[in-house]
Formats: structure tokens, C-alpha cells, sequence
């Protein structure tokens, strides 16, 4: 008897999917773009858009997908910081999925001019979003959007599932962009002296800062000639110091504090519009 799969089996190949649709884009606009597709396949949304949202009014960039009305960029970069998503995320610095009604009511959404606006407009009800590793005090997001039946808990989930995958995928883009546009970053000393100033010791410092570059155990080992088994013993060390449990986070945490440049912050985690 043929057994049918499971909802875990079947989230389980959706995110090695998802995985496998944006591991391989190292070109950032490229991934950009890639990103917002394989979430979209696996997440059905009337909309998607990475966002990113600095401190002033002004400071606000969004690829949106299907491309909206060039006047709903224009409303988003007015109202975006009344986005009761946008600003748990300011406040608590927490990166992980949330919907609108983890939050607030459909009455309350209603009642602001963001949604009646932009997303009445638009047809949108409901929202989920999850931030990425952004510049220092800029917010760099994907929302999903649509109207009808809200973001289940098993679609929250699975964005969280994939956070750190995508998360990987955005930083290796950067270092890549990084590389070819002069020299290679893991031969650069700001990572290094970062983590050194985080408490790290030399060898713990330069095996997270080849993570964080994308770079896997076995070519940690061959570069700085030591052997896997180390590798391991160095990030294990280096996570517990920095107070991270896997390599999606401990890389974002390397980039938080070099661009901020001190070791005491903690990480986060187109056109106009949204």
C-alpha cells in the first residue's frame, strides 16, 4: 500500500525546493528577483516584495512582485512606517515571521490610512513578513501579501524554516559582489579584527569569518590547513561566544557587528514603494 505523504514530508520538500531554487544565485540583483519567485511558489501571495526601510521618511526602496501601479510606491514610502509589522521589528529587533493578526485586528488594520490607501486598494487583508541581514539602521524585509484566507501557522512556520537558508543565500551574495568588485573579502582584516574584539581567538575568529563568507568546513580546513574535526571545535566554540546555535546565525551576527563596526550590537534578523 502506497502511503500518502505527510503535511511534514510535504513542507519538508517544499523548503528543499525553495533551497534549491536560490542557493546557487550569487549575483545579488539576481537573487533579488530569484528570492521573491521560489517564495512565491511556496507561499502563494498575491504579492511579494523585499523592502527596505531606513530611519528617515524618505529612506524607503522596494522590488515588488507582479509589479504594482507606480502610485502604490509612492503611498508606501508616505504610510510604511505605520506597518504594525515593521514596527514590532523596530522595537524588539526580532527578524522571525509575523503576520498582521499576531498583532492587530482586522478593524484596526482597517482603520489606517496605510490600508485604506495602499492595500484596500490593492486587495490585501493579510501580511507576512521576516526580515534579512540589512545595512546599519535600515530594516531589509519580505512581505507576502494577499487578500482572502489569512497566513496559516504552518505557512509562518515554513517562512521560519527558511529564514536561515535565505539568509545565507543573501550574505554569500554580498560577499560575492564584495569579491568581484576588487579582491577577495576573506582576504580582508575588518571580519577578523571584529570577531577578535568579540572575544574570539585568533583561530576561532578566522574560522567563523570563512563561514560567514559562505565558505563550507571542508574549505575552512584546507585554507587555514588544519583539520575538520578542528573546523567543527572552533565554531562550536566561537557560537557559544557569540551566542548562536547554527551558521545562518552566527553569519548574520559576523556581518551585524562589522558594519557596525563594534562588537556589542546584536543582529537583526527596485523603486519606490512597496
Amino acid at each position: 500500500m502506497q502511503l500518502e505523504p505527510t503535511s511534514d514530508s510535504r513542507a519538508e520538500r517544499r523548503l528543499l525546493e525553495l533551497v534549491g531554487d536560490v542557493c546557487g544565485l550569487l549575483d545579488i540583483d539576481e537573487l533579488r528577483y530569484g528570492l521573491l519567485d521560489a517564495l512565491h511558489r511556496a507561499i502563494p501571495s498575491d504579492y511579494i516584495s523585499l523592502n527596505e526601510v531606513g530611519p528617515g521618511p524618505d529612506d524607503i526602496v522596494a522590488l515588488i512582485r507582479p509589479e504594482s501601479h507606480p502610485e502604490s510606491f509612492e503611498l508606501w514610502a508616505r504610510h510604511a512606517h505605520e506597518n504594525p509589522l515593521l514596527q514590532y521589528y523596530q522595537s524588539t529587533q526580532n527578524g522571525r515571521a509575523v503576520r498582521f493578526s499576531d498583532f492587530i485586528t482586522s478593524e484596526e488594520l482597517h482603520a489606517m490610512p496605510l490600508y485604506t490607501e495602499l492595500y484596500q486598494p490593492m486587495g490585501v487583508e493579510h501580511q507576512l513578513a521576516f526580515t534579512l541581514p540589512g545595512p546599519p539602521r535600515q530594516v531589509l524585509a519580505i512581505a507576502l501579501s494577499r487578500g482572502g484566507q489569512d497566513y496559516t501557522e504552518q505557512e509562518r512556520d515554513f517562512a521560519n524554516s527558511a529564514r536561515p537558508f535565505l539568509i545565507q543565500a543573501y550574505l554569500n551574495a554580498l560577499a560575492y559582489r564584495v569579491a568581484s568588485l576588487g579582491g577577495d573579502p576573506a582576504l580582508s582584516t575588518p571580519l577578523l579584527d571584529v570577531l577578535l574584539a568579540s572575544g574570539l581567538t585568533q583561530r576561532e575568529a578566522e574560522s567563523l569569518r570563512l563561514v560567514a563568507l559562505g565558505r563550507s568546513n571542508h574549505h575552512v580546513a584546507r585554507t587555514l590547513g588544519i583539520s575538520h574535526r578542528t573546523v567543527g571545535k572552533h565554531l562550536e566554540r566561537a557560537f557559544r561566544k557569540l551566542g548562536v546555535g547554527d551558521r545562518s546565525t552566527a553569519s548574520a551576527k559576523v556581518w551585524d557587528l562589522a558594519r557596525a563596526g563594534s562588537p556589542s550590537r546584536s543582529p537583526a534578523g527596485g523603486s519606490k514603494g512597496r
